[in-house]
């Protein structure tokens, strides 16, 4: 577990800057966040190494390979112009923005990056959670509301969280928790991550 905020209260920000860098095969990853899914699908804290769900955000600095029996990811790319993927035997493309689900039985492997890169990493348990990640364009005048199981992950741009009347500046890669009854809404200019969780 991260030393993120880990209690999700909705309308609470998780700032990445709260998660220590550690390695991982291909660079370095700040866990943003961890947890289960209640019968009700509300976001809950999990016991030490039981997460069937985590968002992360990792560095691609080499080529390399990852696993991925037995999970389901989901990759985003926020900080680079392209990763080339092999998933299974099959060449598949990372493009900026552009969220891509991956369920393979063999380890993933990257090519050499041309930059250092920044990925969104979902990770879940299918059998017990199902992850998606949609890209939104923030808006001024139309506010995107979070309810219960998503996060909204800010990537670029400025962003602004109204909660209950009143009005936060989100900073760069803040998470924001979901919640039906605290009705947590951003706006602003920019694009964000919306993460949703949901029951099999």
């Amino acid at each position: 577990m991260s030393e993120a905020p880990q209690q999700f209260v909705p309308g609470s920000i998780a700032p990445l800057a709260q998660s220590s860098k550690k390695r991982w095969e291909l660079g370095q990853v700040r866990q943003i966040c961890a947890g289960e899914l209640t019968d009700g699908g509300q976001l809950t804290v999990a016991s030490k190494d039981s997460s069937s769900w985590q968002l992360s955000l990792r560095s691609i600095e080499m080529a390399g390979s990852f696993p991925s029996a037995g999970i389901s990811q989901v990759l985003t790319l926020v900080s680079g112009d392209f990763l080339q993927l092999d998933i299974d035997g099959q060449a598949q493309g990372l493009e900026p923005l552009r969220p891509l689900k991956i369920e393979a039985t063999n380890p993933v492997s990257t090519s050499q990056p041309a930059q250092e890169l920044l990925v969104l990493h979902l990770i879940t348990q299918p059998d017990r959670v199902r992850g998606t990640v949609r890209i939104i364009e923030l808006s001024k005048k139309r506010e995107q509301h979070l309810f219960d199981g998503q996060l909204g992950v800010m990537l670029q741009g400025n962003g602004v969280l109204k909660l209950q009347g009143e009005e936060q500046k989100l900073n760069l890669r803040d998470t924001v928790i979901g919640g039906d009854t605290a009705e947590p809404t951003i706006s602003g200019r920019g694009f964000m991550a919306v993460v949703s969780l949901d029951l099999p």
